[in-house]
Parts: structure tokens; sequence; C-alpha cells
């Protein structure tokens, strides 16, 4: 072979190494290419299954409005006054008013024989006149040297025997006559007509419901709350509601329940009611910022505390803890929150705090009853 002919064999081997290098990096890189699809797309797919996977959940954004904060405590409803009627002195009953009769202060209720009272009133009386009569002309001798201070001074212990025996008669012809010291209404009577009543023996009942009582215990960390005069609402059995305001706040506790007991006074002139009942009363105390939850937002956690679930700007969710510091019909107002936050509203698994969730707006319908 010739110089010339192996020169041009050696240069068309180069050429064929060359263009099948060529050849070569091309598959590579289709096939690289093809590979880089099929990957980016599992970690698509796989990024999507895992978004989808994570749990729905309908988020509002609550705005914290200023609400009044109210107190509310269960308490009794009592009379104004609850008076026993006493006799204060001894005799048969001539007359007792009935139970249920309406009286004003000052009216007879009872009434108690004499006897010979007016009797032993007129000796009485006579008996001071003569004392008073030897008095005189002793203090008069004496005067005169004619009679000692001594005999005086027995004299003067005769006529105050005897102006007492004419008071104590005046005293229990007096009292024959029971009168009612308030107005009110005779709640009963423990003693009927006919009957023979020692002094002290109880002979009526009188409750005075104008004004009306209610009584509440509030506990030690809502006592300063509270002030006089504040309004309040107390809501009775049956559904009527009355006005009143706050009139008493105990100075000290009770050593027993470390309460304070407080009353508030409902005037009860117009279609009285009668007292002894169970109420609700509720105190507006002062403004606070508060947010407006339903009921069911409501969880416990495991420290027994009471809160709502809430969304962060990550989308995990975080337990809140709240106060509920009122409550309406259909809603609940509490605080512990910030001002602005975003509440979870529905969520149809139970989730837990620092879970990844999608929120979701809440449908419009979901006041009417709607689910998510």
């Amino acid at each position: 072979m010739t110089s010339s002919s192996c020169g041009s064999l050696h240069k068309q081997q180069g050429r064929i190494s060359s263009s099948r290098a060529v050849f070569i990096a091309i598959v590579t890189l289709v096939f690289l290419w093809i590979a880089s699809g099929f990957i980016f797309r599992g970690d698509t797919e796989k990024t999507n299954a895992t978004k989808s996977n994570l749990p729905s959940v309908a988020v509002r954004n609550s705005q914290a409005q200023l609400v009044a904060r109210e107190l509310t405590l269960n308490g009794e409803i009592r009379p104004n006054q609850q008076l026993n009627i006493r006799a204060r002195t001894d005799g048969m009953l001539e007359m007792i008013a009935d139970s249920g009769a309406e009286v004003s202060q000052g009216d007879v209720i009872a009434k108690l024989s004499i006897d010979d009272r007016e009797v032993q009133r007129t000796q009485a009386e006579a008996q001071v006149k003569k004392a008073q009569s030897d008095f005189n002309a002793t203090k008069k001798l004496i005067e005169q040297n004619l009679s000692s201070q001594s005999q005086l001074q027995a004299l003067e212990a005769q006529l105050e025997a005897a102006r007492a025996q004419l008071r104590r008669i005046t005293f229990d012809i007096e009292n024959t006559e029971l009168t009612a010291p308030v107005s009110g209404v005779i709640n009963q009577r423990f003693i009927e007509q006919g009957a023979y009543v020692s002094a002290g023996n109880q002979v009526l009942e009188l409750i005075d419901n104008d004004p009306l009582i209610a009584i509440i215990n509030v506990q030690q960390s809502q006592i300063h709350r509270l002030k006089l005069n504040m309004p309040a609402t107390v809501k009775l059995i049956g559904g009527t509601d009355r006005q009143g305001q706050v009139s008493f706040i105990a100075p000290i506790a009770d050593p027993q329940t470390r309460t304070f007991r407080v009353e508030i006074t409902i005037p009860n002139q117009n279609d009285p009611i009668p007292s002894g009942m169970s109420a609700e009363v509720t105190i507006e105390t002062n403004n606070v910022k508060a947010h407006k939850i339903s009921a069911a937002q409501i969880k416990i956690d495991a420290a027994g505390r009471m809160g709502v679930l809430t969304i962060n700007d990550n989308n995990e969710t975080r337990f809140s803890p709240v106060t509920v510091e009122r409550a309406d019909v259909n809603a609940l107002w509490v605080s512990g929150l910030d001002d602005e936050t975003r509440l979870v509203i529905i969520s149809h698994s139970s989730l837990t705090a620092g879970q990844k969730v999608t929120p979701k707006p809440v449908p419009a319908d979901y006041d009417k009853g709607e689910e998510l």
C-alpha cells in the first residue's frame, strides 16, 4: 500500500470516529431529556399527591369587636322583707287577717281581747293620783320640818311603782291590736281565730315583695368587675325578664365558699311576680374586644383549657385558648385571640395543633345549615 493510500484511510477512520462520538452524545442527551421528564413528572405528581392529601378546612377571617362584657350567674329571688308578726301581750285572738290579704302599713291585721284591762288601767290611774298626792303632801311637811326625808323617799318609790303599773296596763291595751309594720301580703296564719295567744307567739307571716331582691354569689376572681348601681337583667323561670340594679356587694367573702353575696333590687309594682323563684342574673360590667364564634368551635385541650383552632400564615393549625366573655342565643363572644385571626369554622376530620391544612372559604350557605 502506498503512503498516499494509508493517509486517505486514516482520514476516513478519523471522520468515522468523530461521527460516532457525535451520535453517542446526541443519544445520551435524548436519553437524559426523556429521563428528566419522568423524574420531574414524578416529583410533580408526588407534590400534587401530597398537597391533595392535606385535610381541607373552612376558614373565616375574623375581626375582634368591642362588646359589653357580661357576668351571668344563677341566683334566687327573695322578698324585700319577710316578717313574722308576734303577739306582745296575752289574750284570746278575736280577729285575724286572711292568708293572701294585701295590707298597707298601719292596717290592723289581728286583734286580741282586752278583757278587764280597761278596769285595771282605771285602777292604776287612781293609784298614781293617790301616790302623787301623798308625795306632794309629805314634801310640804318636810319643808315645815314635820316629816322625815326617809318617809318622802318611801312615798316616791310608791309613786314610781304606781306609774310603772299604769304603763304596763297601757302597753297591754295598745298591743291588743297588731298592725302591719310594712305594706305587703299575708303569707300564712300560725294561729286561728278564737285561740289563746301568749306574749311572743307567732301570729302571722307578712311578705313584702316590692321590691324583689335577687341574690347571687360571685367568685373572688369576678367581684372586682362589679360596682353599685350597675344595671342587671334578671331572667325568671317561664321566660320573664325584669330589669334591676346592683344594690349591695358584701364587704367580706363567705368563709365557707369564698364567694361574695351580691343583691340586685328589682321593682315589682307593675305586674307583680312572687318571690322564692330561681333566676338567671346577667350584669353588664365593662367593654372588651372579642370575636364572635359558634359554640361548636369550642375545643378542650389535654390540659383542660378551652380554646379554638386558628390558622397561621403557613396554613398550620394552632390551638388558641379563649375566655367566654358573653353568650348570646346563637353565638359566643370570646377574648384571648389577636384582633385579626383566621378561625377554623368547619373541618371533616379531627385536627391537631401544628397540622398542615388546605384552607378554603366558608360556604355562603353555611349559615343555612349546609356543610362544606
